[in-house]
């Protein structure tokens, strides 16, 4: 039996499991206009984007039950329900060895991004060879400052948790420590050791430096009851691929973690790599605690961009992928063979549609992607037919 969110299932309001919609790629959308979308195009509910929450708000337990209360009765009052907690942003952060790249996920009005500040009016350039340069001691800001909204994030979605009857789970990234994710091609060779001295595997080292990163917010996702799930992506320790999230899985499990780490299912990072998301399902039915769907189109022939892009922006048309609206011609995921897949395991949580398509307006988008996921999304047989067929 897969994993359950609720104690006993709830069905959506046009389909088997509850579709909600990711907010993260709407936060240009006022939220005062969004929830009302929500009700009227019929979705169930949504996940949040914590980066846009009042995370200070839930820096004590108090707090963040006082906050959950405030956002359960505005999504009740619509008719809907808080299905997860977005934590990508400040988990690339804590993740990744700190750089420009990561600090620009930071808030503006934050420590970190004051500190970068003063350095640069200070008259302090990065180096030429390391344009994303940040000093050690705004790197050491960057982490704090996401550690402590993970934990804020932690407390927040349990305390959604009891309010709303079901696990609220914290779908997230990662990110790669020890630069892990620019050694994944591997030329130059990797050394093990140079004129006599070891050098440490970085693939293992990434792996460690996560539980010490991460260990104090999946220990606080311990306490309330709630998971933290990596969604597997290009960039993370998991890159999309079976083999790295066995990795990964199977070192938190051994660090401690089993049944707190886990996995956001999306299959739109994988299809595209040549991974089947229907075996990731199968391999790791009891590590999936909460899913996204999102549409990616994958160029069969030859490309102008390749796979990687061709350091060409996300999007661009030359690009061997591109993300689109889930379900529609151009999907190369089937959401027919995840859905029942997902029922084959027992997974009967909401899953959130992660709308991405730079060819449709996104209002638009959203409802295309809700029929078709209801149209796809049946309730899974109680029986076999053949033994039906009976004189």
């Amino acid at each position: 039996m897969g994993f359950r969110q609720t104690p006993a299932h709830k069905s959506g309001k046009g389909s088997y499991h509850q579709i909600g919609l990711v907010r993260g790629q709407f936060g240009g959308v006022d939220f005062a206009k969004w929830v009302p979308f929500l009700q009227e195009a019929g979705f169930d509910g949504w996940e949040e984007a914590s980066w846009e929450l009042d995370l200070r708000k839930c820096d004590t337990d108090a707090g963040a039950a006082a906050y959950a209360a405030e956002r359960v009765k505005l999504a009740k009052d619509h008719g809907l329900e808080i299905f997860t907690v977005a934590t990508h942003l400040q988990g690339q952060i804590l993740g990744d060895e700190p750089s420009a790249k990561t600090l620009n996920f930071c808030n503006p009005n934050g420590d970190a991004r004051k500190a970068y500040k003063a350095w640069r009016q200070a008259g302090n350039t990065p180096p030429r060879t390391d344009p994303y340069f940040v000093p050690a001691e705004v790197g050491k800001l960057v982490h704090a400052e996401a550690l402590k909204d993970l934990q804020a994030a932690a407390r927040y979605a349990g305390h959604l948790s009891k309010l709303q009857g079901r696990t609220v789970a914290l779908p997230g990234f990662v990110g790669s420590p020890a630069n892990c994710w620019s050694h994944w091609f591997l030329f130059p060779p990797l050394p093990d050791s140079l004129d006599g001295f070891a050098i440490p595997d970085v693939r293992q080292v990434s792996l460690e430096l996560l539980v010490e990163r991460f260990g104090p917010v999946w220990n606080l996702c311990k306490q309330y009851g709630i998971t933290f799930d990596l969604e597997c992506h290009p960039s993370e320790r998991a890159m999309g691929d079976i083999e790295s999230a066995s990795d990964y899985i199977t070192h938190m499990t051994k660090a401690g973690f089993e049944g707190v780490v886990g996995f956001n299912l999306d299959g739109s990072h994988m299809e595209w790599q040549n991974v089947s998301v229907v075996q990731f399902i199968r391999e790791f039915k009891d590590y999936i605690h909460c899913a996204h769907v999102k549409g990616v189109w994958v160029a069969r022939e030859h490309c102008r961009a390749g796979r990687l892009g061709g350091h060409r922006p996300m999007g661009h048309w030359t690009n061997g992928w591109n993300f689109v609206t889930a379900g529609t011609a151009r999907d190369a995921n089937s959401l027919e063979d995840i859905f029942i897949e997902l029922n084959r395991i027992g997974f009967d949580g909401a899953v959130n549609i992660e709308w991405e398509d730079n060819d449709a307006d996104q209002f638009a988008g959203a409802r295309a992607a809700l029929a078709n996921c209801r149209k796809a999304d049946l309730p899974p047989s109680g029986m076999k037919h053949d033994e039906m067929l009976k004189g």
